[in-house]
């Protein structure tokens, strides 16, 4: 089928907004206060040195773009629709705003040229940059820009603010205009190992998770994918990284590091557990300007975010917030993020932190309260309501996180999964109860019906609920994926969050469609060149059959020329465990190949070409461990059962 003709069935698919929808958004839109947005508008465009009309980054790798912000003209041109929540809608427009701009007159950023910023300040040599976008293509394009502008400035120095992908990723394009430089690289403590430890070894399930909340492969329209909150979506081009960074650690009775990097004063704090395990905000004294990093941005942030990740401590948010104020309240007139747009102006920037800072101390306390009173996961995530003092504020609204799955965050963190009901202790597997579920309801199409009707009342979350037992009852119940999909839908259509959005919007397509198969991973060739040996071999660690590698009991060595490194480890109980750095002079095997081979084992399906591999000792044994390594499905279901993968 042409693209043509597959765009078309989709249209045809979709659906416009419901009366009761358009009800909603309508009472949204007269509750907008627009002096707050006006105020946005105003910083989102604020000193523009360079503007980007709705810029295009592609790659010689790939047809499609890596990066397209013309996607988004319809933002522009068309008047709001009744299929967007009015707020998201004019926080997109706002996303838009893409280019080269001035915080003060040694610090730039360029926006708009992925989800996050990039940061430029002038060195004595050289730009420092802080933080990489998320692509080798897109960094490259940001760099390009700048040097349109000043000439070619050389890179003197890259600062990582803290360990997600979105601001390491593009390392290799910073770079690639100064390779005859000897370039530092600084992040802060336990930076690499919060890269591997998320972005690595859950890398699977985190980049299939990442298409649902990202909005990856939904079209770009009124009825589709229309932003991130804190930026236009994940750009698609090549993600890297490196191994020399120099970690900086807190120092004993010290508040902050102070280091002179290219002949500027920076002193950093150190906010681990807080929006990122490792993380830091930096404040640049001659400037009077705050790198607020990631704790504070132009929306209530993810305590926990959809994608999947360890949950946040609100408290230690709150707390580093505070530290910054405390440190540098008195001084400060400017205050740079690296997603969204800066602030200025001393009163401001302070009262900015103070609400921002209390978003994430209220959502933590008003959930405890509840936890204390006996209230559950479920019920605290629609309990918790922000006070008018907090919630006046448009950089407050939950275009990024929400409220209701950040108090069920905070329940998480200190209660777990369980809600103290014995019943729910062991609950039934999800498609076995969902058979039990439909036949006492009076089977399929009772249950149908019924659905349809609820549909028809505006009960779109029910509907969805319902429906979604009758699939996993039926995975082949085409009239139940349909309902719930158009239920999904109408739950997207007022959505203020733009993750919340595109996850509706990815599910109803996907269960209109079925998955659409995305070749793209944050665990490239770059990365895994640049983790230690051990790191990567852990990966066959998380993929072993351990019901199947039970009575193994024997070492194997590898060695890896090209990666000039060797380790050694053991397959015992089940567990596939490293051991050294250094060959293991009983190992019952040892396998010598290069580092793709490596890597195509451990990350694909794909079993090597054994006339690649130099196996000496018992090859039965490396022929057993492969086989007990399982399948990685990159597409696995999520609207209908895995078991129907």
């Amino acid at each position: 089928m042409s693209n043509k003709k597959s765009k078309n069935k989709l249209n045809t698919l979709r659906k416009d907004a419901t009366l009761k929808t358009r009800l909603i958004n309508e009472g949204i839109y007269d509750n907008i206060n627009w002096d707050k947005l006006k105020i946005e508008e105003e910083l989102s465009k604020k000193s523009v040195v360079v503007k980007e009309q709705l810029p295009v980054i592609r790659s010689n790798e790939s047809l499609l773009p890596v990066w397209d912000l013309k996607r988004y003209a319809f933002l522009l041109e068309e008047k709001m629709p009744h299929t967007v929540n009015p707020k998201l809608w004019e926080q997109g427009k706002m996303n838009l705003n893409a280019g080269l701009f001035k915080v003060t007159d040694k610090i730039y950023q360029v926006r708009g040229l992925d989800l996050a910023n990039l940061s430029l300040v002038k060195g004595e040599t050289g730009w420092i940059v802080i933080d990489c976008l998320t692509s080798k293509e897109t960094a490259e394009a940001a760099i390009n820009l700048a040097n349109e502008y000043f000439e070619d400035i050389p890179i003197s120095t890259v600062i990582f603010t803290h360990s997600h992908v979105d601001h390491y990723g593009g390392i290799l394009g910073v770079l690639s205009s100064n390779t005859e430089r000897d370039i530092k690289v600084y992040a802060p403590k336990g930076f690499t190992n919060a890269v591997i430890e998320e972005n690595v070894n859950a890398g699977v399930a985190m980049s299939r998770r990442g298409i649902y909340m990202y909005g990856e492969v939904l079209p770009r329209d009124k009825k589709g994918q229309i932003d991130c909150g804190i930026g236009k979506y994940v750009s698609t081009g090549t993600t890297t990284f490196i191994n020399n960074v120099h970690e900086i650690s807190p120092i004993a009775n010290q508040e902050y590091v102070e280091k002179e990097i290219d002949g500027v004063v920076m002193q950093f704090l150190l906010t681990e557990d807080t929006e990122a395990p490792s993380e830091m905000d930096i404040y640049i004294p001659s400037e009077k300007s705050l790198c607020i990093a990631e704790n504070c941005s132009a929306t209530l942030h993810n305590i926990y975010t959809l994608r999947g990740a360890e949950v946040r401590d609100p408290i230690a948010w709150a707390k580093d917030i505070q530290k910054a104020i405390d440190l540098w309240g008195d001084s400060l007139t400017s205050i740079f993020e690296v997603h969204t747009w800066p602030r200025f102006g001393n009163k401001y920037c302070i009262e900015y932190m103070e609400k921002q800072r209390d978003l994430y101390q209220y959502i933590n306390d008003q959930t405890l309260r509840l936890i204390n009173k006996g209230y559950t996961l479920e019920d605290v995530g629609r309990m918790v309501k922000l006070p008018e003092s907090l919630c006046d504020e448009w950089y407050n609204s939950s275009f990024y996180g929400t409220v209701n799955h950040n108090s069920k965050a905070v329940y998480q963190k200190y209660m777990g999964w369980y809600n103290g009901n014995p019943v729910d202790l062991n609950k039934l597997p999800t498609e076995q109860s969902a058979k039990k579920y439909i036949e006492y309801m009076g089977g399929e199409d009772e249950v149908l019906e019924r659905a349809k009707r609820s549909y028809e009342d505006g009960e779109y979350q029910w509907v969805a609920e319902v429906t979604k037992q009758l699939i996993y009852a039926n995975p082949e119940n085409k009239n139940a994926k349909l309902l719930c999909a158009d239920a999904l839908e109408q739950l997207a259509y007022i959505a203020e969050s733009g993750p919340w959005r595109n996850v509706y919007l990815t599910g109803a397509q996907e269960l209109r469609h079925g998955v659409i198969q995305v070749k793209r991973s944050v665990i490239t060739e770059d990365v895994l060149n640049a983790i230690p040996l051990e790191n990567v071999l852990y990966l066959f660690s998380i993929r072993i059959d351990g019901r199947k590698a039970g009575d193994f009991d024997y070492k194997i060595n590898f060695i890896i020329p090209d990666k000039e490194e060797v380790a050694s480890a053991e397959v015992k109980r089940g567990i596939f465990r490293y051991l050294d750095n250094k060959l293991a002079e009983d190992a019952a095997v040892t396998v010598t190949m290069s580092k793709d081979i490596l890597y195509e084992i451990a990350t694909t399906n794909i079993r090597p070409d054994s006339s690649k591999i130099i196996v000496e000792g018992d090859i039965c044994k490396w022929q057993l461990f492969l086989w007990v390594q399982d399948i990685i499905n990159l597409d696995f279901n999520i609207m209908t059962p895995v078991s129907n993968n």
